[in-house]
């Protein structure tokens, strides 16, 4: 398997071509010693790992139309126009797109889908999320995803970013959402269902990135000559669990 990293020389551009070592046999960054965009992705591209930012994502959406390479993305931050561009892309490659690579939160999240369905219109849910100083986007990718499970689950859909002053009582339908920012920590989220009298605390913590390298390589092995289509880590582990 053949792979280009796009966003190479960011934090975990520079992590996955470590960890791909020999595979990766082209880069793309606006800084150097990554290739620029006008040069064209190479024919023997099988996937294209891209951890960059949804302001880069016109610059892959042009390396991407002159090849029929595979896609693994982890970008957060995403809005309606780069929805549009994975939608386009899947109906050409197989997308594999998740705002987080590691099978804990995977696992984090059923848990709470299974919470969700005994616990939702009772309990409250508060996500607190901490990432490290640099991270551009707040709240995570992550924290949304979870906040969307409990939604899905019957949990409220109103999403309250933080409380300052007179923010008033608590809706029941809110799911407040926090986001800390320092040092390089690599990826903390806790789930907090606060019921009367009673409160329950689900959390993952990522001691390093490079379970989110080694989550993206084996989501790369996994679509590498799929058909078509958005893939997610659903697919990836229900298939390694066969």
């Amino acid at each position: 398997m053949k792979l280009c990293v796009f966003g190479s020389e960011g934090r975990m551009g520079r992590l996955l071509r470590e960890e791909a070592g020999d595979s990766v046999i082209a880069c793309y960054d606006m800084l150097p010693p990554g290739t620029r965009i006008d040069v064209p992705l190479p024919e023997e591209v099988d996937v294209v790992l891209d951890f960059s930012l949804p302001s880069a994502w016109k610059d892959l959406d042009s390396l991407l139309s002159t090849s029929g390479a595979a896609l693994v993305t982890g970008t957060t931050g995403m809005g309606t126009e780069e929805m549009e561009m994975l939608a386009k892309w899947s109906k050409v490659r197989a997308v594999f797109a998740s705002s987080n690579m590691s099978v804990g939160i995977y696992v984090l999240g059923k848990l709470l889908a299974y919470a969700a369905e005994m616990l939702a219109g009772d309990f409250d849910l508060e996500i607190v999320e901490c990432h490290h100083a640099e991270k551009v986007d707040s709240p995570s990718g992550t924290a949304l995803t979870l906040a969307g499970i409990w939604e899905e689950c019957g949990g409220g859909g109103q999403k309250m970013f933080g409380r300052s002053g007179a923010a008033g009582p608590r809706s029941p339908g809110e799911t407040g959402i926090h986001s800390l920012r320092g040092g390089d920590v690599a990826g903390d989220h806790q789930l907090h269902l606060l019921g009367k009298g009673e409160r329950l605390t689900l959390s993952h913590s990522a001691t390093g990135r490079r379970t989110f390298a080694a989550g993206a390589l084996k989501a790369a092995e996994y679509i590498n000559g799929k058909s078509p289509g958005i893939y997610t880590m659903d697919d990836l582990i229900r298939k390694s669990r066969k």
